[in-house]
Protein backbone atom coordinates (compact mmCIF):
# COMPACT_ATOMS: atom_id res chain seq x y z
CA UNK A 1 0.00 0.00 0.00
CA UNK A 2 2.90 2.35 0.91
CA UNK A 3 4.86 1.99 -2.67
CA UNK A 4 1.18 2.21 -4.56
CA UNK A 5 0.25 5.51 -2.45
CA UNK A 6 4.12 6.79 -3.17
CA UNK A 7 3.50 6.11 -7.09
CA UNK A 8 0.12 8.01 -7.06
CA UNK A 9 2.29 11.08 -5.52
CA UNK A 10 5.43 10.73 -7.94
CA UNK A 11 3.04 10.84 -11.05
CA UNK A 12 0.81 13.27 -9.79
CA UNK A 13 4.37 15.58 -9.26
CA UNK A 14 5.10 14.42 -13.42
CA UNK A 15 1.72 15.61 -14.13
CA UNK A 16 1.91 18.75 -12.37
CA UNK A 17 4.89 19.87 -14.16
CA UNK A 18 3.99 18.41 -17.66
CA UNK A 19 0.84 20.41 -17.20
CA UNK A 20 2.77 23.82 -16.42
CA UNK A 21 4.84 23.45 -19.32
CA UNK A 22 1.87 22.20 -21.52
CA UNK A 23 0.27 25.64 -20.37
CA UNK A 24 2.99 27.58 -21.25
CA UNK A 25 3.15 25.72 -24.98
CA UNK A 26 -0.05 26.31 -25.26
CA UNK A 27 0.38 30.19 -24.15
CA UNK A 28 2.95 30.50 -26.92
CA UNK A 29 1.08 29.28 -29.62
CA UNK A 30 -1.86 31.50 -28.85
CA UNK A 31 0.53 34.02 -29.37
CA UNK A 32 1.99 33.08 -32.75
CA UNK A 33 -1.68 32.67 -34.09
CA UNK A 34 -2.54 36.25 -32.51
CA UNK A 35 0.54 37.69 -34.41
CA UNK A 36 -0.86 36.56 -37.15
CA UNK A 37 -4.35 36.95 -37.15
CA UNK A 38 -4.93 40.29 -35.65
CA UNK A 39 -3.34 42.37 -38.31
CA UNK A 40 -5.68 40.38 -40.62
CA UNK A 41 -8.71 40.49 -38.96
CA UNK A 42 -8.50 44.66 -37.79
CA UNK A 43 -10.80 46.83 -39.75
CA UNK A 44 -8.90 48.16 -43.50
CA UNK A 45 -7.02 47.21 -45.38
CA UNK A 46 -4.04 44.86 -43.94
CA UNK A 47 -1.49 45.92 -46.14
CA UNK A 48 -1.03 48.96 -43.81
CA UNK A 49 -0.97 46.92 -40.86
CA UNK A 50 2.11 44.52 -42.45
CA UNK A 51 3.45 47.40 -43.66
CA UNK A 52 3.29 50.61 -41.63
CA UNK A 53 2.41 52.42 -44.12
CA UNK A 54 -0.93 54.29 -44.79
CA UNK A 55 -3.22 53.35 -48.32
CA UNK A 56 -3.04 56.66 -49.37
CA UNK A 57 0.33 57.40 -49.13
CA UNK A 58 1.02 54.34 -51.66
CA UNK A 59 1.31 54.63 -54.96
CA UNK A 60 0.00 51.77 -57.41
CA UNK A 61 3.33 50.40 -58.09
CA UNK A 62 4.53 50.14 -54.16
CA UNK A 63 0.70 48.52 -53.48
CA UNK A 64 1.21 45.66 -55.90
CA UNK A 65 4.61 45.07 -55.02
CA UNK A 66 3.22 44.90 -51.14
CA UNK A 67 0.28 42.71 -51.62
CA UNK A 68 2.37 39.93 -53.47
CA UNK A 69 5.18 40.66 -50.85
CA UNK A 70 2.87 39.85 -48.32
CA UNK A 71 1.19 36.51 -49.91
CA UNK A 72 -2.11 37.98 -49.63
CA UNK A 73 -2.96 37.13 -52.91
CA UNK A 74 -2.91 33.97 -51.45
CA UNK A 75 -5.20 32.16 -48.89
CA UNK A 76 -4.99 32.44 -45.24
CA UNK A 77 -2.93 29.08 -44.96
CA UNK A 78 -0.56 29.81 -47.52
CA UNK A 79 -0.72 33.20 -45.62
CA UNK A 80 -0.10 31.36 -42.37
CA UNK A 81 2.74 28.83 -44.12
CA UNK A 82 5.04 31.37 -45.12
CA UNK A 83 4.31 33.42 -41.73
CA UNK A 84 5.70 30.09 -39.60
CA UNK A 85 8.94 29.89 -41.97
CA UNK A 86 9.49 33.52 -41.29
CA UNK A 87 9.64 32.71 -37.74
CA UNK A 88 11.51 28.97 -38.17
CA UNK A 89 14.49 30.72 -40.03
CA UNK A 90 14.93 32.87 -37.35
CA UNK A 91 13.73 36.39 -39.67
CA UNK A 92 10.75 36.79 -37.82
CA UNK A 93 9.61 39.16 -40.74
CA UNK A 94 10.45 42.41 -42.79
CA UNK A 95 9.97 45.56 -41.17
CA UNK A 96 8.75 48.14 -44.63
CA UNK A 97 9.64 50.92 -42.17
CA UNK A 98 13.06 50.18 -41.23
CA UNK A 99 13.99 48.14 -44.77
CA UNK A 100 15.32 45.56 -42.25
CA UNK A 101 14.91 41.95 -41.19
CA UNK A 102 13.16 42.34 -37.49
CA UNK A 103 14.86 39.51 -36.26
CA UNK A 104 18.36 41.33 -37.15
CA UNK A 105 17.04 44.42 -35.29
CA UNK A 106 15.97 42.67 -32.29
CA UNK A 107 19.16 40.67 -32.01
CA UNK A 108 20.81 44.24 -32.04
CA UNK A 109 19.13 45.65 -29.32
CA UNK A 110 18.54 42.47 -26.98
CA UNK A 111 21.93 42.77 -25.70
CA UNK A 112 21.39 45.68 -24.55
CA UNK A 113 17.85 44.58 -22.54
CA UNK A 114 19.45 41.58 -21.52
CA UNK A 115 22.49 43.85 -19.44
CA UNK A 116 19.75 45.02 -17.50
CA UNK A 117 17.67 42.02 -17.11
CA UNK A 118 20.34 39.54 -15.80
CA UNK A 119 21.74 41.57 -12.98
CA UNK A 120 18.61 42.73 -11.99
CA UNK A 121 17.58 39.03 -11.87
CA UNK A 122 20.45 37.73 -9.95
CA UNK A 123 20.02 40.26 -7.32
CA UNK A 124 16.24 40.08 -6.69
CA UNK A 125 16.43 36.98 -6.70
CA UNK A 126 19.02 36.40 -3.79
CA UNK A 127 18.00 39.68 -1.75
CA UNK A 128 14.33 38.02 -2.06
CA UNK A 129 15.54 34.88 -1.24
CA UNK A 130 18.12 35.25 1.96
CA UNK A 131 15.65 38.15 3.13
CA UNK A 132 12.84 36.48 3.11
CA UNK A 133 14.30 33.34 4.21
CA UNK A 134 15.42 35.15 7.58
CA UNK A 135 11.93 37.22 7.94
CA UNK A 136 10.10 33.82 7.46
CA UNK A 137 12.10 32.02 9.84
CA UNK A 138 12.09 34.30 12.55
CA UNK A 139 8.13 35.01 12.15
CA UNK A 140 6.46 38.22 13.72
CA UNK A 141 9.65 39.56 14.89
CA UNK A 142 10.08 43.01 14.62
CA UNK A 143 12.23 42.77 11.46
CA UNK A 144 9.76 40.57 9.85
CA UNK A 145 6.98 43.35 10.91
CA UNK A 146 8.50 46.10 9.47
CA UNK A 147 10.07 44.28 6.31
CA UNK A 148 6.79 42.74 5.37
CA UNK A 149 4.65 45.93 5.67
CA UNK A 150 7.41 48.17 4.22
CA UNK A 151 7.59 45.93 1.18
CA UNK A 152 3.87 45.10 0.80
CA UNK A 153 3.80 49.04 0.24
CA UNK A 154 6.65 49.26 -2.34
CA UNK A 155 5.21 46.20 -4.04
CA UNK A 156 2.44 48.69 -5.21
CA UNK A 157 4.55 51.74 -6.71
CA UNK A 158 4.98 51.36 -10.42
CA UNK A 159 8.65 51.19 -12.19
CA UNK A 160 8.57 53.99 -13.63
CA UNK A 161 7.71 56.56 -10.47
CA UNK A 162 11.00 54.27 -8.73
CA UNK A 163 13.09 55.15 -11.67
CA UNK A 164 12.04 58.84 -11.89
CA UNK A 165 12.79 59.17 -7.90
CA UNK A 166 16.06 57.98 -8.22
CA UNK A 167 16.98 59.82 -11.66
CA UNK A 168 15.76 62.91 -9.58
CA UNK A 169 17.81 62.04 -6.28
CA UNK A 170 20.95 60.59 -7.79
CA UNK A 171 21.36 62.18 -11.31
CA UNK A 172 20.11 65.29 -10.73
CA UNK A 173 20.56 66.44 -7.49
CA UNK A 174 23.89 64.60 -6.66
CA UNK A 175 24.77 64.36 -10.12
CA UNK A 176 26.40 60.74 -8.93
CA UNK A 177 25.27 58.80 -11.98
CA UNK A 178 24.44 59.74 -15.68
CA UNK A 179 20.48 60.10 -16.07
CA UNK A 180 21.10 58.43 -20.32
CA UNK A 181 22.45 55.92 -22.20
CA UNK A 182 25.04 53.14 -21.97
CA UNK A 183 28.23 54.70 -22.34
CA UNK A 184 29.34 58.41 -22.68
CA UNK A 185 30.41 60.01 -25.69
CA UNK A 186 34.41 60.16 -26.35
CA UNK A 187 34.98 56.45 -24.22
CA UNK A 188 36.61 54.43 -26.22
CA UNK A 189 34.95 51.28 -27.09
CA UNK A 190 36.84 47.99 -25.87
CA UNK A 191 38.90 49.59 -23.06
CA UNK A 192 38.53 48.67 -19.79
CA UNK A 193 37.19 52.70 -19.38
CA UNK A 194 34.46 51.43 -21.57
CA UNK A 195 34.08 48.59 -19.80
CA UNK A 196 33.45 50.81 -16.17
CA UNK A 197 32.00 53.46 -18.24
CA UNK A 198 29.08 51.03 -19.35
CA UNK A 199 29.10 49.90 -15.62
CA UNK A 200 28.59 53.19 -14.23
CA UNK A 201 25.60 53.93 -16.22
CA UNK A 202 23.60 50.36 -15.51
CA UNK A 203 24.01 51.26 -12.06
CA UNK A 204 20.40 53.19 -11.87
CA UNK A 205 18.65 51.19 -14.75
CA UNK A 206 19.99 48.09 -12.47
CA UNK A 207 18.45 49.13 -9.16
CA UNK A 208 15.33 50.25 -10.46
CA UNK A 209 14.84 47.02 -11.95
CA UNK A 210 15.94 45.00 -8.75
CA UNK A 211 14.00 47.33 -6.00
CA UNK A 212 10.85 47.11 -8.42
CA UNK A 213 11.26 43.16 -8.42
CA UNK A 214 12.12 42.68 -5.04
CA UNK A 215 8.93 42.78 -2.98
CA UNK A 216 7.33 39.58 -4.79
CA UNK A 217 10.41 37.77 -4.63
CA UNK A 218 10.76 38.18 -0.99
CA UNK A 219 7.10 37.98 0.08
CA UNK A 220 7.18 34.50 -1.97
CA UNK A 221 10.24 33.11 0.54
CA UNK A 222 9.01 34.63 3.75
CA UNK A 223 5.57 33.05 2.71
CA UNK A 224 6.96 29.40 1.91
CA UNK A 225 9.65 29.93 4.81
CA UNK A 226 6.74 30.86 7.84
CA UNK A 227 5.02 27.65 6.76
CA UNK A 228 8.42 25.04 6.44
CA UNK A 229 9.20 26.83 9.94
CA UNK A 230 6.00 25.43 11.67
CA UNK A 231 6.81 21.75 10.28
CA UNK A 232 7.79 19.23 13.15
CA UNK A 233 10.78 18.42 11.75
CA UNK A 234 11.88 21.89 12.09
CA UNK A 235 10.61 22.35 16.19
CA UNK A 236 12.54 18.97 16.64
CA UNK A 237 15.96 20.44 14.92
CA UNK A 238 15.24 23.15 17.12
CA UNK A 239 14.96 21.09 20.43
CA UNK A 240 18.17 19.41 19.04
CA UNK A 241 19.89 22.45 19.44
CA UNK A 242 20.99 23.07 16.18
CA UNK A 243 21.71 26.97 15.46
CA UNK A 244 19.21 29.05 13.39
CA UNK A 245 21.87 28.99 10.68
CA UNK A 246 21.59 25.08 10.26
CA UNK A 247 17.84 25.35 10.37
CA UNK A 248 17.55 27.95 8.07
CA UNK A 249 20.24 26.80 5.66
CA UNK A 250 20.11 23.07 6.30
CA UNK A 251 16.27 22.24 6.60
CA UNK A 252 14.38 25.20 5.55
CA UNK A 253 16.22 26.37 2.10
CA UNK A 254 16.21 22.70 1.20
CA UNK A 255 12.17 22.60 1.33
CA UNK A 256 12.14 26.08 -0.71
CA UNK A 257 14.25 24.90 -3.30
CA UNK A 258 11.30 24.32 -5.86
CA UNK A 259 9.72 27.55 -5.66
CA UNK A 260 12.98 29.47 -5.07
CA UNK A 261 13.79 27.83 -8.94
CA UNK A 262 10.11 28.58 -10.13
CA UNK A 263 11.01 32.12 -9.13
CA UNK A 264 14.12 32.66 -11.16
CA UNK A 265 12.31 31.53 -13.97
CA UNK A 266 9.28 33.95 -13.54
CA UNK A 267 12.02 36.73 -12.89
CA UNK A 268 13.43 36.26 -15.86
CA UNK A 269 10.43 37.51 -17.65
CA UNK A 270 9.45 39.61 -15.72
CA UNK A 271 12.37 41.29 -15.47
CA UNK A 272 12.32 41.18 -19.20
CA UNK A 273 8.88 43.40 -19.45
CA UNK A 274 10.21 45.92 -16.31
CA UNK A 275 13.59 46.53 -18.32
CA UNK A 276 11.06 47.48 -21.68
CA UNK A 277 10.13 50.68 -19.52
CA UNK A 278 13.01 51.08 -17.40
CA UNK A 279 15.16 51.58 -21.17
CA UNK A 280 12.97 54.70 -21.99
CA UNK A 281 13.35 56.24 -18.67
CA UNK A 282 17.11 55.78 -19.04
CA UNK A 283 17.14 56.06 -22.82
CA UNK A 284 18.52 53.13 -23.23
CA UNK A 285 18.44 51.84 -26.91
CA UNK A 286 17.48 48.06 -26.11
CA UNK A 287 14.44 46.59 -26.69
CA UNK A 288 12.00 49.14 -24.78
CA UNK A 289 12.99 51.87 -26.74
CA UNK A 290 12.87 49.71 -30.09
CA UNK A 291 9.31 49.24 -29.11
CA UNK A 292 8.50 52.46 -28.61
CA UNK A 293 9.88 53.66 -31.75
CA UNK A 294 7.78 50.62 -33.45
CA UNK A 295 4.24 51.88 -31.68
CA UNK A 296 4.61 55.31 -32.71
CA UNK A 297 5.56 54.66 -36.53
CA UNK A 298 2.64 51.45 -36.39
CA UNK A 299 5.56 49.07 -37.91
CA UNK A 300 3.05 46.02 -36.92
CA UNK A 301 6.01 43.47 -37.90
CA UNK A 302 8.65 45.00 -35.72
CA UNK A 303 6.04 44.97 -32.65
CA UNK A 304 5.05 41.30 -33.27
CA UNK A 305 8.68 40.43 -33.53
CA UNK A 306 9.12 42.14 -30.21
CA UNK A 307 6.10 40.32 -28.85
CA UNK A 308 7.13 37.20 -29.94
CA UNK A 309 10.76 37.63 -28.78
CA UNK A 310 9.12 37.90 -25.05
CA UNK A 311 6.92 35.29 -25.05
CA UNK A 312 9.36 32.91 -26.33
CA UNK A 313 11.98 34.18 -23.45
CA UNK A 314 9.08 33.92 -21.11
CA UNK A 315 8.19 29.91 -21.58
CA UNK A 316 11.98 28.89 -22.13
CA UNK A 317 12.02 29.76 -18.86
CA UNK A 318 9.16 28.35 -17.55
CA UNK A 319 9.71 25.20 -19.33
CA UNK A 320 13.48 24.76 -18.26
CA UNK A 321 12.59 26.17 -14.29
CA UNK A 322 9.82 23.32 -14.95
CA UNK A 323 12.30 20.65 -15.83
CA UNK A 324 15.07 21.29 -13.46
CA UNK A 325 12.32 21.07 -10.52
CA UNK A 326 10.95 17.72 -11.59
CA UNK A 327 14.47 16.52 -12.00
CA UNK A 328 15.36 17.31 -8.74
CA UNK A 329 11.80 16.45 -7.03
CA UNK A 330 12.55 13.85 -4.16
CA UNK A 331 9.25 12.49 -5.08
CA UNK A 332 10.24 12.16 -8.39
CA UNK A 333 13.94 10.54 -7.76
CA UNK A 334 12.57 8.51 -5.29
CA UNK A 335 9.68 6.51 -8.23
CA UNK A 336 12.78 6.77 -10.31
CA UNK A 337 15.34 4.47 -7.93
CA UNK A 338 12.17 2.32 -7.20
CA UNK A 339 11.33 1.29 -11.30
CA UNK A 340 15.19 0.71 -11.27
Amino acid sequence: MGKDKEKRIVSKSIKSYVKNIGVALVCFLIVVVLNFVLPRLLPGNPIAYLTGMAEEDMTSAQYEYYYHALHLNENWFIQFIYYLKSLLDGSLGYSFKKEMVVSAMILERLGYTLQITLPAVVLSTGIGLFWGLHCGYKKDSRIDRISTTALIIFNTVPVFLIGLVLMILFCFKNRWFPYTGLNSTGVQAGTFAYFLDRLHHLVLPVVTLTVTTVPSRYLLMRNTARKIADEKYILYAKTRGLSDYKIKFGYVLKNIAQPFITMVGMSVSICVGGSLVIENIFSINGMGKLLTEAVYSLDYPLMQGILFVTTLIMVISIVITDVICMLIDPKVRMGEKDEK
